[in-house]
């Protein structure tokens, strides 16, 4: 494989797990942590947009990578990825969306964090991290080591400021018509654009009929759910991997 894998993390957390990195084998895989979040939980995210975001992650290819890269996004940071193959397609080889947000719906989580105070996010958060297996076991169906570790890890990740302003950007991204006019029209470029889910959080994926019809592949990850890359790190980079050899192919 030639080019590289850039991972973008969602709302909570990261993906740079070393039990994630090595799922990928040989291949060359980056996984920067957004604005607000790991090396740059200190900096200040207020008033910061995703595609301030989406400016982060170019940067980040721009320095560490020869482009274009395969961009995966999950969560919310597949609507990351859309903005950068919107802004600058040139540095993408492909994109694909794991569980990425199309609309609100995706979004639901987003859209309650985004109404409550800094004070009312950091309580929430609070909770979690006072029974922390508790709250990554909600989105797995078997808890492991791992899992337990990253439930920690994750939580520890940004501070409540960056959840609620990450949050209220997703929102302020996500919510108008534009935003689906710019997917679709990604989707009817030559690129090639992947959607993969896990089967037990699929039917939740808000994916509008044409973005089915006009991806180039659509993968359900088997039994897994949203964080298919804490169940099954193997799996999750599988999938990758076969939608990017598969779009090479093309």
């Amino acid at each position: 494989m030639e080019n590289s894998i850039v991972l973008i993390h969602g709302l909570f957390g990261n993906l740079s797990a070393p039990e994630i990195i090595d799922a990928f084998g040989d291949a060359d895989v980056s996984t920067p942590d957004l604005v607000g979040f790991g090396q740059y939980r200190a900096t200040s995210t207020v008033g910061l947009s995703l595609q301030d975001q989406a400016e982060h992650v170019i940067t980040h290819i721009n320095q560490h990578h020869e482009a274009p890269v395969h961009l995966v996004g999950h969560s919310v940071g597949g609507a990351v990825a859309a903005l950068i193959v919107s802004s600058r397609p040139d540095l993408v080889a492909s994109l694909i969306s794991v569980e990425g947000n199309f609309t609100l719906k995706d979004a639901f989580w987003s859209e309650q964090i985004a109404r409550k105070s800094e004070a009312e996010v950091a309580s929430i958060i609070e909770g979690y991290r006072c029974d922390p297996d508790t709250w990554m076991n909600g989105a797995i169906n078997k808890p492991s080591v791992l899992s337990s570790r990253l439930a920690r890890e994750w939580l520890a990740n940004q501070p409540a400021s960056t959840i609620k302003h990450q949050a209220q950007a997703t929102i302020a991204a996500t919510a108008g018509d534009e935003y689906l006019k710019s997917l679709r029209r990604i989707m009817e470029t030559e690129m090639p654009v992947h959607l993969i889910a896990g089967s037990r959080s699929s039917s939740g994926w808000d994916t509008p009929a044409w973005a089915n019809e006009l991806c180039t592949s659509r993968t359900n990850i088997p039994d897994c759910g949203h964080l298919m890359m804490v169940e099954a790190p193997t799996r999750f980079a599988t999938a990758i991997l076969a939608s990017i050899y598969l779009g090479n192919s093309l």
